[in-house]
């Protein structure tokens, strides 16, 4: 509840306030100045030619209520101005942590990040759809792979590898190939992005961002996954179902503990 107070405080209060003093101490200030020097032969004389005594007298008049449409006009405008601004902030700032936490992503070595092994925000799979143990296509793995993806946005957000065994084994993504529309690279992609997309919903596809690598003649997916601004649900057997990444694993919440979850985090 807090959060949630701090949230409206920050992003709806303070820009309406701050805009609202804006437009009205500083908007309609400039609008008279600029009023007194376009028509300076009808008020030099009255005002002494000062446009500073011209504006705080206007000021003082208005203030009064004596012009109660221009005060409500510019404090209007100012707030509007200032809600603008506060949803910039907001949409800017929630950029620059993604960003700041691809650049931190990138920044680790891929093949020291392999030999760190899993852990509570990286997770290794070997393929998209193609089950190396039975040697055959298995859209299953592709439920698994959108369990972690969610859990990772649910959370603190974290890497993904695919083409990497558990053991730490570089396989690659390259077995998926035939299973795909298009049979290379762009097309494996392309089928993550729809995967997700289609199961998790397209809004959410902006909180995940695949990059490859070319290791021992052999392509590893590194998708960085950034947490996500909302609650993130995947459709799966016919109905919606929560996941968050705990210690080393995903695991499913019940809808009481997605409940709780989601109110601490995103409240």
């Amino acid at each position: 509840m807090h959060r949630l107070y701090s949230r409206w405080l920050i992003y709806l209060v303070l820009p309406l306030l701050i805009g609202t003093f804006v437009g009205v101490f500083i908007l309609a200030p400039v609008n008279e100045f600029a009023d007194f020097h376009e028509h300076r032969t009808f008020y030099g004389e009255k005002y002494g030619n000062s446009a500073w005594r011209y504006v705080a007298t206007r000021m003082k008049q208005a203030l009064n209520g004596q012009a109660p449409w221009k005060i409500t006009f510019f404090g209007l405008t100012g707030a509007f101005l200032g809600l603008v601004s506060g949803g910039l902030y907001s949409v800017l700032g929630r950029r620059a942590r993604q960003i700041e936490q691809l650049q931190s992503a990138l920044g680790q070595d891929i093949l020291t990040l392999i030999a760190s092994g899993e852990s509570g925000n990286l997770e290794f799979k070997s393929s998209l759809r193609w089950d190396l143990k039975k040697n055959e296509k298995n859209r299953i793995l592709e439920s698994v792979i959108l369990k972690t993806l969610a859990g990772f946005m649910n959370g603190e957000g974290g890497t993904l590898l695919v083409g990497v065994a558990d053991d730490g084994e570089i396989v690659g993504i390259e077995n998926d190939y035939p299973t795909l529309k298009k049979r290379d690279q762009d097309g494996w992609e392309v089928a993550l992005m729809t995967l997700v997309s289609s199961k998790a919903g397209t809004a959410n596809c902006r909180f995940i961002q695949p990059v490859f690598h070319r290791l021992r003649d052999k392509t590893v997916c590194r998708v960085i996954i950034s947490p996500a601004t909302q609650p993130v649900y995947v459709s799966l057997d016919g109905s919606r179902k929560f996941y968050l990444r705990t210690g080393g694993s995903t695991r499913e919440l019940d809808v009481e503990q997605a409940v709780d979850f989601i109110a601490s985090r995103w409240s």
